[in-house]
């Protein structure tokens, strides 16, 4: 559905979507010290759960000032003109101002109090990833080709706990910071699952009660739920998709076998190395009971079918090829590569995210020591 708004604005195209009636709005305003060198201001809701954006109203010639109404509920949004993306969080009532420099291209977004909170995340987030993961990953890349093998994996495992530190304080920001924001959603993509999952369902609870028309409050709910599918011991969800060579392979065919499901990507420098790991333990195992399930974000068939060649990677493998937009990965709550479940011969997690010695240890205790 589309409507204009009147001319005492500039001609606006709105695109309004029909989920509900109870719509919430926003006000986005621009203050231009440069004529846009844009020929047209864009506004997209974000969704973290297909990482995908959908156009909720367009501003057509903005010129150096303009105000716009946008009905579209609150969530995360994105500020798409000329090459500018800029992201920003909105809800019911608030008013987002756009400045453009002198230059005619750097846009400043500004907002309420929940832009501000997400702004205040993002800060945060960029913070302790440079601080906890970006020397840890620094030092696999610089041990790579040189360092033996023991010490990239030590490297390496160092690593994931560095980034599981990262998701854990990204989760006690959220709860000490962003409680009853719009900007939960943003920051849901990020969490932990396996800290302070309780209060985080509690938080997300409240935000769903007190806002109950948000489209945000019953994503990030499911969001939660998708959590405890995959908690330890739990029976995650159904998994099917095409093979290489088009085939459908299901994860429910494998039961009575211990089965890693590992999500991985072509293009994932780590998930390569973890390959490596993965055939030999696939070699030692496979016969004793042991399956491999790989499941690819990629999107460019071949180069995903050129990397199970070169890997060696003789274990099931499906992809549905659409990337961060696949619900294959969506239904793991799976944000990162790599991530692995293993599952026990009923089908139930029991343990998460093994790499190297930890997993080939894990493997020994369950199967026994099998042959080299």
């Amino acid at each position: 559905m589309c409507r204009t708004i009147p001319r005492l604005l500039p001609v606006v195209v709105l695109l309004v979507s029909l989920e509900s009636t109870l719509r919430a709005t926003f006000d986005l305003t621009g203050d231009m010290l440069a004529e846009p060198a844009a020929s047209a201001i864009t506004i997209s809701r974000e969704s973290l759960e297909t990482r995908s954006s959908a156009p909720v109203a367009t501003l057509a010639s903005p010129g150096r000032s303009f105000r716009l109404r946008v009905d579209s509920g609150p969530g995360l949004f994105t500020l798409e003109a000329g090459d500018q993306r800029p992201s920003f969080v909105a809800a019911d009532g608030d008013t987002i101002t756009v400045k453009l420099g002198p230059d005619g291209k750097s846009l400043n977004v500004t907002g309420g109090r929940d832009h501000e909170l997400f702004v205040a995340y993002e800060i945060f987030r960029t913070q302790s990833f440079a601080r906890l993961v970006t020397p840890a990953r620094a030092a696999v890349a610089a041990a790579q080709g040189s360092a033996a093998p023991e010490e990239v994996e030590r490297l390496t495992q160092r690593e994931v706990d560095a980034y599981n530190a990262h998701r854990r304080e990204l989760n006690d920001f959220t709860l000490t910071q962003l409680r009853g924001s719009a900007a939960l959603y943003a920051a849901s993509l990020r969490w932990d699952g396996d800290y302070r999952l309780d209060e985080l369902a509690t938080a997300v609870r409240e935000y769903a009660a007190k806002f109950p028309a948000a489209e945000i409050g019953r994503r990030m709910v499911e969001r939660v739920e998708r959590f405890k599918a995959t908690a330890l011991g739990a029976t995650p969800p159904a998994l099917a998709g095409p093979a290489p060579d088009g085939a459908t392979v299901t994860l429910a065919s494998l039961r009575g076998r211990y089965v890693l499901v590992d999500f991985w990507a072509s293009w994932c420098g780590p998930c390569r190395v973890e390959n490596r790991n993965y055939a030999n333990l696939y070699a030692r195992y496979h016969s004793a009971g042991f399956e491999i399930l790989a499941v690819s974000v990629d999107q460019n068939g071949p180069a995903w079918k050129a990397a199970i060649a070169k890997d060696n990677a003789t274990w099931r493998h499906i992809s549905d090829l659409k990337g961060w937009s696949t619900p294959l990965a969506a239904a793991y709550n799976v944000t990162a590569l790599p991530a692995s479940f293993l599952l026990d011969r009923e089908g139930r997690i029991v343990a998460r995210d093994l790499r190297g010695k930890a997993l080939a240890d894990r493997l020994e205790s369950l199967l026994g020591t099998a042959k080299k």
